[in-house]
């Protein structure tokens, strides 16, 4: 199978920057899978055209509990519409992972590597794992170039699923370099991050090259496009 599949980490994103995002991907008919940490009238608008999945965060400071149970509970309650979860911060261990497919998940995606391509392979639950090749944050950490170049183009062209994993956040921001972003998080409350308006969004934009610039210029790219649910019926096993 040789495609290209979109997802979306939506990490507690204003709900300007998760709306300037779907529009985005929608209007180019990319039909991505969203991941969600919260309930965003948004992504439930749209849950007959995205497949939305869960993003749990079994970390200590989780706002969705305090235990393993409380977390798997909180996310399972979200309006979703594909048994598939990726964790926040992928922090996930074996006895998340099978609370999760527990729970019902069938697919797992909570391996991120830098622009491999690794095939989707069974973890020890029975659940699909579908690694990631190319995370928006991943890639500002390793300073690859925000342009298109020939290194970049061999390995999209290569045989295999190649999961995208983009955030509202860098997106709306189009985040320049790894500390951009953290730097404006770190600078307000949580709630004030979480509700950050569509005009308080372009203020802190940055103006120059960015990810968003180069994450658009790679959407244009004439790759074959697949849908994170394809890979259930195409790895079918239980």
């Amino acid at each position: 199978m040789n495609s290209l599949i979109v997802t979306l980490d939506i990490d507690w994103a204003s709900e300007p920057a998760i709306e300037q995002t779907l529009d985005f991907l929608i209007d180019r008919q990319i039909k991505p899978a969203v991941f969600v940490t919260h309930r965003s009238p948004c992504v439930e608008a749209l849950i007959e055209e995205v497949d939305v999945g869960l993003h749990p965060y079994f970390g200590r400071d989780s706002s969705h509990g305090s235990t393993i149970s409380e977390v798997v509970k909180t996310v399972m309650d979200f309006p979703h519409n594909l048994p598939a979860f990726r964790c926040h911060r992928f922090a996930v261990c074996n006895s998340s992972r099978q609370a999760m497919s527990e729970a019902g998940m069938l697919i797992s995606s909570n391996v991120c590597t830098d622009l491999s391509i690794v095939p989707p392979f069974r973890d020890r639950f029975g659940m699909l794992e579908v690694p990631i090749f190319m995370e928006d944050g991943g890639y500002l950490w390793q300073k690859h170039p925000l342009e298109i170049n020939d290194s970049l183009l061999a390995a999209l062209m290569q045989e295999g699923v190649k999961v995208i994993t983009i955030h509202p956040m860098h997106f709306a921001l189009n985040t320049p370099h790894f500390d951009f972003m953290f730097e404006i998080k770190q600078s307000m409350s949580r709630d004030e991050w979480n509700t950050l308006s569509k005009a308080t969004l372009k203020s802190l934009r940055w103006p120059g090259r960015g990810i968003a610039d180069f994450l658009i210029e790679l959407l244009q790219l004439p790759l074959p496009a697949a849908r994170l649910r394809d890979l259930i019926q195409h790895n079918h096993r239980r």
